[in-house]
């Protein structure tokens, strides 16, 4: 059985939600278009763990396909859902997500938007220029660097 195959069979219910998060992370590694279809349906799951997995994997696999679906978590209620799908947005380097990572530079969870500095940091567009100067005074200390080093990652460009 492929990698491909084997990881669409985990992700697919066989197993418990451990085996399913893992399935997810090794789909992400080996991307494509199949892999990022079932990483698409799997930040559907039932279990928190593969949501969050599957996400992230979105983003390693840069699955441009799944953006709808992780723009979607970004309005989640568990911090780790939004964090994982901020982080992914910023690895896919859609500049049309944006928009949609800028209203989560006020998310009340500092994890949450010190992910937003990172991938705005990585998106480069200058629409984020204002909000990453907010992030750059914010109190948390994690989120002010992250925020001065995609300042300064944009400088560079």
């Amino acid at each position: 059985m492929s990698e491909l195959t084997d990881g669409l069979a985990r992700l697919d219910g066989e197993g418990d939600e451990e085996t399913r998060a893992d399935a997810a992370e090794v789909l992400g590694e080996i991307g494509g278009a199949e892999a990022v279809a079932a990483l698409t349906q799997a930040i559907s799951d039932s279990a928190l763990v593969v949501r969050i997995s599957a996400a992230l994997a979105l983003g390693e696999a840069h699955g441009h396909a799944g953006i709808e679906a992780l723009t979607a978590l970004l309005s989640a209620p568990e911090v780790g859902l939004r964090g994982a799908s901020v982080i992914a947005l910023g690895q896919i380097a859609s500049r049309q997500s944006v928009v949609d990572l800028l209203p989560l530079a006020g998310d009340i969870e500092p994890s949450v938007r010190g992910a937003v500095a990172w991938s705005l940091g990585a998106l480069g567009d200058v629409r984020a220029w204002e909000a990453l100067e907010r992030l750059a005074a914010d109190p948390d200390p994690d989120v002010a660097d992250a925020a001065r080093e995609a300042l300064a990652r944009m400088e560079a460009e």
